[in-house]
């Protein structure tokens, strides 16, 4: 039987391929789909694993650091064992008169800022310096504003994006502190490493999984918009498969009906058309594994693919396409063998 459907997909092979390739468009799309929500769920930890610190004590009363505004007075660092000050707040990088980014400005000691993982250049040593995510398109070198200041980028880092690609932009405290509040009396936050701290009153102690976690509420709908586009491309790829294996069926039912005549159970014809089903799956799916390589580098924010990824779509797309093909294994089970001696097929 399985020699059988291989010739069968051999004399319908312009059919096939054709079937195959839109159905690994589909795929390529539920990759690319797949990697977007890694994307961002991932990447507010990834963020936070830059900066380095393990709890964040902030005022009562915001969410976190990244999705509320907030401020400190500076004596908070002193009430804190270890702590270091912090400035978390929205800003606007000019790199030109055509290039304008909405930034996270991020003030951190210079300590902190030293310990940055860079992907080029090197850590800031005066004021005037800055470390940018890659995303914000400059490179090391330029001068570029942040806000009404003149900066320069010193160094560049990468996944250090957060709320679906806004970059981070890294800067010496005091500096973040005059273009946030004017003022170098102000935080919005202190970093502490290690056990967590005793809250003084009105502040309270984040854990930087708690951060991040909350970073990912204001993606929540569009989250859950992708999952539903990715329903729907399951679906669409079942209709695909589906239709292909019923019309193969068809226009196989006096086929069907002559081998039931001369013996063939139907379980064995179903399994015929099951097992095309999933050789077409199969084969697109592995078509799609190929494609998303060459369209990721497309999106401007970066997509993370998942390496289970890769096994889980295309054992998917197997169960998919057996489902789809129960139309087709039906059609074959109502075949009756008279048709193999009635000159024609029903």
């Amino acid at each position: 039987m399985l020699l059988m459907t291989l010739r069968d997909l051999q004399f319908r092979r312009r059919r096939v391929l054709v079937v195959t390739m839109l159905t690994a468009v589909v795929f390529t799309l539920l990759f690319l789909m797949t990697g977007l929500i890694q994307r961002f769920n991932t990447e507010p930890f990834d963020a936070m694993r830059s900066i380095g610190a393990d709890h964040w004590v902030v005022p009562e009363g915001i969410s976190g650091p990244l999705t509320a505004t907030s401020s400190a007075p500076v004596s908070l660092v002193g009430e804190l064992d270890g702590a270091d000050g912090a400035v978390i707040a929205r800003g606007t990088l000019f790199a030109g008169d055509d290039q304008v980014e909405e930034i996270l400005l991020v003030g951190l000691e210079s300590d902190r800022l030293a310990a940055l993982t860079l992907a080029e250049g090197s850590a800031p040593t005066i004021g005037d310096a800055i470390v940018v995510d890659r995303l914000a398109n400059v490179s090391v070198g330029d001068r570029v504003a942040v806000g009404d200041r003149s900066v320069t980028v010193a160094a560049l880092t990468e996944n250090t994006t957060v709320l679906a690609g806004l970059p981070l932009v890294f800067v010496e405290l005091s500096v973040a502190q005059e273009l946030a509040f004017g003022s170098t009396d102000v935080l919005t936050a202190a970093l502490v490493d290690g056990a967590a701290p005793t809250a003084p009153d009105g502040f309270t102690v984040l854990t930087t999984d708690a951060v991040a976690d909350d970073a990912l509420g204001p993606l929540e709908n569009a989250i859950s918009s992708i999952d539903l586009i990715r329903g729907l491309l399951w679906m669409v790829a079942a209709i695909i498969i589906g239709a292909v294996v019923y019309l193969s069926a068809l226009e196989r039912a006096r086929d069907f009906a002559v081998l039931k005549a001369i013996g063939a159970s139907t379980r064995s014809l179903g399994v015929g058309l099951a097992i095309q089903a999933a050789l077409i799956a199969l084969g697109a799916s592995l078509i799609a594994i190929v494609l998303q390589f060459f369209v990721r580098p497309l999106f401007p924010l970066g997509v993370v693919m998942p390496p289970a990824a890769y096994w889980q779509i295309p054992l998917a797309a197997i169960v998919v396409a057996l489902i789809a093909g129960i139309g087709g294994v039906r059609r074959v089970a109502a075949s009756d063998p008279a048709q193999a001696f009635a000159g024609g097929a029903a």
